[in-house]
């Protein structure tokens, strides 16, 4: 985990979030991202980051190991509680980290002197210079952007920022698992309804190799897709994943039931008839890594 670390979350201005049964959320208005982001969220994010790295053979994909031991810089945005970047500081002890979210969930002290936070949304234009970073590391942010605004401003300032010769790298699962059971259909269908209306698109990362190459930005798109397993079928990671993916449906007590027409009371029958469709039969989550090598002369 890099460490322990104190985290500290901003109270002071209740403007910054909203509250929703009991759970809290950020209150940016040009986001749609529908993640709570509490100590409970926190958690959840720090407990799944081994098995991201067991899943993914690593904290990386991206070609840039020798860059980083010689000293790099290196930008993850949407950080969260500034896990993988606390984990690569210690790694590469030469090379300076910034973890960048729109929530400030991530540590406040306690870190290395390679590392540094800051709370930022990333629609409004990250606060450095052109051609900065060489490494620029994202994840997790399928439901924070809808598809246009990936396009016409995640995409074009992750490569803004980026150093002619430097590597971009995203993560994301689809908002949906693969199932013919019922009641998991049904969720997905639900989620799919909402997510959709607000312009994201579920299936973001199957697309994002094709939107980065359409910018003529890269000499090289890797792309690689995984499908997980969910459940003790599919062992620790599976496991893992599941309870990732499990413990971000309760939050969606206040509207879910409506969506599929149940009462609210019904709400945990319908998480337990969930958990059992998953546990006996294959339900996967797929999860894609892009990784994009901007041109040497790109400027």
């Amino acid at each position: 985990m890099g460490g322990c670390c104190s985290r500290r979350i901003i109270e002071q201005d209740d403007n910054k979030f909203r509250y929703i049964d009991g759970r809290r959320y950020h209150n940016i208005s040009d986001s749609e991202y529908m993640i709570p982001n509490d100590d409970e969220e926190a958690y959840r994010l720090m407990r799944y980051h081994e098995a991201i790295k067991d899943i993914w053979g690593g904290l990386f994909n991206s070609p840039i190991e020798e860059k980083l031991r010689q000293g790099a810089r290196v930008i993850d945005i949407g950080c969260g509680t500034g896990t993988w970047i606390l984990d690569m500081a210690k790694q590469y002890p030469k090379s300076h980290f910034i973890g960048v979210d729109l929530s400030p969930i991530f540590p406040s002290e306690g870190f290395p002197v390679n590392v540094n936070f800051i709370e930022y949304n990333l629609l409004d234009g990250l606060p450095f210079e052109d051609l900065h970073f060489d490494f620029v590391h994202q994840k997790f942010l399928i439901s924070a952007f809808t598809e246009s605004q990936w396009k016409e401003k995640v995409i074009p300032e992750l490569i803004r920022i980026t150093q002619a010769d430097g590597w971009i790298e995203l993560l994301e699962a689809d908002s949906g698992f693969v199932s013919k059971m019922s009641t998991t259909k049904r969720i997905c269908d639900a989620f799919k309804t909402v997510l959709t209306s607000k312009g994201i698109n579920i299936k973001i990362g199957e697309i994002l190799p094709s939107l980065l190459e359409s910018t003529n930005a890269f000499s090289e798109v890797r792309y690689q897709k995984k499908s997980i397993l969910l459940g003790k079928r599919g062992g620790q990671n599976g496991e893992e994943t599941f309870k990732f993916v499990s413990s971000a449906l309760k939050p969606t007590r206040g509207w879910l039931p409506a969506m599929i027409d149940i009462m609210p009371e019904h709400f945990d029958a319908l998480l337990e008839i969930f958990t059992i469709e998953v546990e006996q039969n294959d339900t996967f989550l797929n999860q894609h890594r892009i990784c994009g090598h901007k041109h040497n002369d790109n400027i």
